[in-house]
């Protein structure tokens, strides 16, 4: 697997989220909000307000650039809160772009409305319930923008664009993933995975404990229940269990067995398939020793051939020295003795 950073960014540096962008396809994959049917939360056509993930926690991120190469970029809930504080308290509200190009700037769309969501933390809104689809971690950022724009609300509503994605500074931080050479004996159970102790819990309540598999190159996913569809692949990336990355992934189950699973950008299972080895074709053994017989007889009429041809040569080699010996000795090119013609006369054809 690819190696993973985290997003660091402190209160006291000048790091952080200046601009947001309207994109056709968002980094995190955490798309707009629908315009109809949410009236619950007063998000409709009418009131030209678009709401869409600005940064899902523990989600990975893959990047690529020519001085890291390939990998992932997470942001925790503690970096993102302190983004979006930093976000407002320097007045980047306005600063929207057009698919992250500076040059395609607009003022037709306005942040209006901004919070963290936490399913756990009483403190925090929860997710929304019409995010539900999109399995958003506790700590992600949320936000609605008012769209005066023509052109830009058209192309919101065409799905020209489909989610936000912000720009900024960073500073990464290599984090571990954990592997199986890392794996501890003692298997956790829901409670341990998420800091609740036994006292925490109703007594009732029984610990749900993960199942293990290993991918092909050797990092620890986890999940509850059945290796299914629908089911969230979860990985321990220092210390924090986030989504696994979206994607394709082969796995190694507990029982041996192998696994071929495809992965959304939550971590959840789309498919399912039994992983099949190609093995090597191996020849049978009469097989074998018949094509050894037909390339030794093919050898032999190769030899056979050439030896012919040979003898042929020898032979053609033997006439032309032949001839040219008899060229040396003049045999055949040496000048005869002229013979004596005898003069006959009319009188002697007369007698």
């Amino acid at each position: 697997m690819l190696p993973f950073f985290k997003i660091k960014v402190s209160e006291h540096d000048e790091l952080g989220v200046d601009f947001n962008s309207f994109v056709d396809v968002p980094a995190h994959m955490k798309g707009f909000l629908a315009f109809d049917g949410v009236e619950r939360y007063q998000f409709n056509q009418d009131k030209r307000i678009v709401t869409g993930v600005m940064i899902s926690a523990g989600t990975p991120i893959y990047r690529n650039s020519p001085d890291m190469g390939e990998h992932y970029v997470v942001f925790d809930a503690e970096t993102i809160d302190i983004i979006r504080k930093k976000f407002f308290k320097e007045g980047y509200v306005q600063n929207v772009n057009l698919n992250h190009n500076d040059k395609d700037r607009t003022k037709g769309a306005t942040l209006i409305d901004s919070y963290i969501v936490s399913n756990s933390d009483p403190k925090l809104p929860s997710v929304p319930e019409v995010f539900e689809k999109q399995k958003l971690q506790d700590g992600s950022w949320i936000a609605s923008y008012y769209v005066t724009d023509n052109t830009l609300w058209d192309d919101v509503k065409s799905g020209r664009f489909n989610g936000f994605s912000v720009e900024g500074w960073f500073d990464k931080v290599k984090v571990n993933v954990k592997n199986k050479n890392k794996m501890s004996k003692e298997r956790k159970s829901i409670w341990d995975m998420f800091g609740l102790a036994t006292s925490d819990v109703e007594p009732t309540a029984e610990p749900i404990t993960f199942a293990e598999a290993t991918t092909a190159d050797g990092v620890v996913v986890m999940y509850d229940g059945e290796l299914a569809e629908g089911t969230v692949l979860l990985i321990e990336v220092d210390g924090e269990q986030i989504p696994a990355p979206e994607g394709e992934h082969q796995l190694t189950l507990e029982d041996g067995s192998v696994k071929i699973v495809m992965l959304d950008a939550s971590g959840a299972v789309v498919s399912v398939e039994d992983f099949t080895a190609e093995e090597p074709t191996v020849e049978p053994v009469e097989a074998e020793e018949a094509m050894r017989a037909e390339v030794a007889e093919a050898m032999k009429n190769v030899v056979t051939d050439i030896d012919e041809r040979f003898k042929k040569l020898e032979t053609e080699n033997a006439e032309l020295v032949a001839k040219l010996e008899a060229i040396n000795e003049g045999e055949k090119f040496k000048a005869q003795p002229k013979k004596e013609v005898k003069q006959t006369s009319r009188r002697d054809l007369l007698k």
